[in-house]
């Protein structure tokens, strides 16, 4: 198919001009070429040829918002002066346990989310997972060198030079943008190591625990393989499906409990064995240092309450060792 339909080559041959459509435009995606154009630049003799293409550019990955706790180091240390500046008598009045526990956990959980509010965080998709000391020392110094280049760069747009590519400032300017080229490259490259060694480890002691499901997840993530859609298949009306497995069992609790009789004249204290000794030993005495040291045994990436994290509770732990 003949595109150009524009002259692209001048001729003078003594007075006279010739004007030929000889270039010819080869392409294997004709379905996306748009438009061409003959440009007034020359390639020698010949004119430039301008062809527009339709495809999609595939953006860079973004950055996902995740909201958690900020459990920054300030606000540990102001939440420990505001505790030891509390008045805590009512929990060494307090004569039941159930109730001391409970005016403890409601006085921490009360001040929690002033004293550690929410932030927001960008995550990347990329974000790397156990980054190792190589990777983020080369995230540093790329970032340090982008900041010398935008900050070279400035002083070339400031200077009005145009770009001249001689003065100092531009001779700068792109030495800057060498490093930086150079240190980016060498992190693109560290992190992919850092990842793959990441995914070896964790393939390695997934194998060991014979988490075959876990192996295969992380092979998927790894390899951005997409998720598969459950397509329901046509089910028979002779063939069981699960909404009839779930009614059936639901029904067996019903059933059985309407065969079993009700024996109105009999209480749980006549199927109690009566004993007049108490079955209650003594108690031994809990100090605060085995609270203290029990509490300090414990791995920091554990739970024992639903919003203080343990790593706060072991940084308040002198504060409020002697109400536990």
């Amino acid at each position: 198919v003949q595109t150009i339909q524009n002259y692209t080559r001048i001729a003078r041959r003594g007075n006279k001009f010739t004007y030929s459509t000889i270039d010819v435009i080869v392409t294997n995606c004709y379905s996306d070429f748009e438009s061409s154009s003959v440009l007034p630049e020359k390639i020698g003799d010949h004119f430039s040829i301008k062809c527009v293409l339709q495809f999609r550019v595939e953006l860079p990955p973004g950055f996902e918002g995740v909201s958690i706790r900020d459990y920054s180091s300030n606000n540990i240390k102001a939440f420990q002066t505001y505790l030891a500046n509390t008045n805590l008598n009512s929990l060494f009045e307090c004569n039941q346990v159930d109730t001391a526990v409970s005016i403890l956990e409601t006085h921490l959980n009360r001040y929690h989310d002033h004293f550690f509010p929410l932030k927001t965080i960008k995550k990347h998709v990329s974000f790397i997972y156990k980054p190792s000391q190589e990777s983020l020392a080369a995230i540093r110094a790329k970032k340090k060198l982008h900041r010398k280049f935008k900050a070279k760069l400035q002083k070339v747009i400031k200077s009005n030079c145009g770009s001249c590519n001689v003065c100092n400032k531009c001779i700068n300017a792109h030495l800057a943008w060498d490093e930086y080229r150079k240190q980016r490259n060498l992190t693109n490259k560290v992190t992919k190591n850092n990842k793959r060694e990441n995914l070896v480890n964790d393939l390695k002691s997934k194998s060991a625990k014979n988490d075959l499901k876990g192996i295969w997840k992380s092979i998927k993530i790894a390899t951005n393989t997409p998720a598969r859609t459950n397509t329901r298949p046509n089910v028979d009306e002779n063939s069981i499906t699960a909404e009839i497995m779930n009614k059936h069992f639901c029904e067996v609790g019903p059933k059985l409990n309407a065969t079993v009789p009700v024996h109105r004249n009999f209480t749980y204290r006549d199927f109690l064995t009566n004993s007049t000794a108490s079955t209650l030993g003594s108690f031994t005495e809990v100090s605060s240092d085995k609270i203290n040291n029990y509490i300090l045994s414990l791995s920091s990436n554990k739970a024992i309450t639903d919003q203080l994290p343990l790593r706060v509770i072991k940084s308040i732990l002198p504060i409020i060792i002697h109400s536990l």
